[in-house]
This record gives C-alpha cells, structure tokens and sequence, in this order.
C-alpha cells in the first residue's frame, strides 16, 4: 500500500481546513455562493480555483453541474487518515551553510500512523540539502519529518541549531563531548564536535522521498543503528 504525500500551499491549506469544518458542522455541500461569502473571496472564481487544487489532489470530489456537489473523499479502510504538516525550511546535511529559517512556505498531507502517536503540533517537516546523511536513509531534496523537542538521545537522528545554522546529524557522545556526526561512507563528510551552548532543534521522526520521474510516494526506513547502550542527554 502506498502512503499518500500531498503537498499543499499555505492558502490552500487554509482552505481545505475551512471546508472540512463546514461541511461537518453543515452536513452538506455549500454552494460556491456561500463559500464566497463565508471566506470573503472577492469573486466566485476564486473559489473554483482552491476547488479546481483539491480535487487535482484527490482531497474533494465534485459533481458536475450540481448545486451542492462537493464531497470530501474519505480514505478507504486500508488507507491510513492523513494530516497537514507545515514545512518550515530547508535543512543542511553536508556542511552548516544552511540557515535555519521557519519559513511556512508549503505544507505536506502525510499518514497520521507516521507519527507514532505524536503530539500534532510539535511535528514539522524541513527538506534535506547534501547527501553526508545518505547511509542513514537521506538525501538531498527528500522530506524529513522531525519531532520538535530538545531531549535526545545518543544514536537519535536530530536536527541541530549551531549559530542559527542547522544540520541534520547523528547525535554521539564522547568523552564529555557532544559530537554531530554525518553517516556517510564518503570521507569527505567530517563529523562536528559542539559545546553544550547549541541547540537541539528535534529529532527525526521518518523521511519522505518523491520520486521524480514517477511522481510515486516512498516512505524511506531510516537505518537502525547497532544495538548499543543509549544514554540519554537532555539539552537545557
């Protein structure tokens, strides 16, 4: 079975919200008059537009010529619910040359079982640039969902804030040292040692890739570390 990633702009986001609570609370279709005048758009083409988006992405139906004709496509019973996760920047994994900006430029719509049970709000999605992170399951332009929390543990894939740049690395302790290592069988990535003063942004909940040529999902598994003791190292 294939998971479903749909990538939705902020406005259509907001949208599709607000026409999913309508519904629910009307128990029925609006009119493409009522949803002028409810989301004040300024013309009915405007919202035929916002339709025209969701039902290309398969999250409305719309029978034609029918007043009150729009339906919220369910999932089926094997199909897993989705929700919408804010992607809010593009994270390096080569060197720190990426600057950590929450920039809420798209959203994506993935399985909820990809959460694991996750608090919603505390998950967000980056996008991955360098490919030091390849053997672990990354690489450039893949989808990285990340738990946003400060507590990790040795071996947890996280992102990391290091003078307002950030990295996704392996998070390793050694000898009272906190080292982000890359996990790469090419030399030319290097890991980095950081004093306890920087940040753990979160830790790395799955990945996401798109297939370019077949516009096809996958769910990447990350790479199981060795078993091995894991201390855990909460940053304060």
């Amino acid at each position: 079975m294939k998971r479903k990633l749909i990538q939705l702009t902020p406005k259509q986001a907001r949208f599709y919200e607000s026409l999913q609570k309508l519904m629910v609370k009307k128990g029925e279709s609006p009119t493409v008059a009522e949803l002028v005048r409810l989301m004040k758009f300024s013309s009915p083409r405007a919202v035929t537009q916002y339709l025209e988006a969701l039902q290309r992405k398969g999250l409305i139906e719309r029978q034609r010529y029918a007043r009150r004709g729009i339906r919220l496509v369910a999932p089926r019973q094997d199909e897993p619910m989705t929700v919408q996760i804010p992607v809010i920047a593009s994270v390096g994994c080569d060197h720190v040359s990426v600057f950590a900006q929450r920039n809420f430029g798209d959203y994506v719509c993935v399985a909820t079982e990809l959460l694991q049970g996750k608090k919603l709000d505390n998950v967000v999605c980056v996008r991955a640039i360098g490919d030091s992170m390849l053997d672990a399951g990354i690489k450039e332009g893949d989808y990285v969902l990340v738990e946003v929390t400060e507590a990790a543990e040795e071996g947890d894939l996280v992102v990391a804030i290091l003078d307002s740049f950030a990295v996704i690395k392996k998070l390793q302790l050694a000898n009272n040292a906190v080292i982000l290592s890359p996990v790469s069988s090419d030399p030319q990535y290097k890991p980095i040692i950081v004093s306890k003063n920087f940040r753990i942004f979160g830790k790395v909940i799955d990945v996401i890739r798109m297939q370019a040529k077949s516009g096809e999902i996958e769910i990447v598994p990350l790479v199981e570390s060795p078993e091995e003791v894991r201390m855990e190292y909460r940053f304060e």
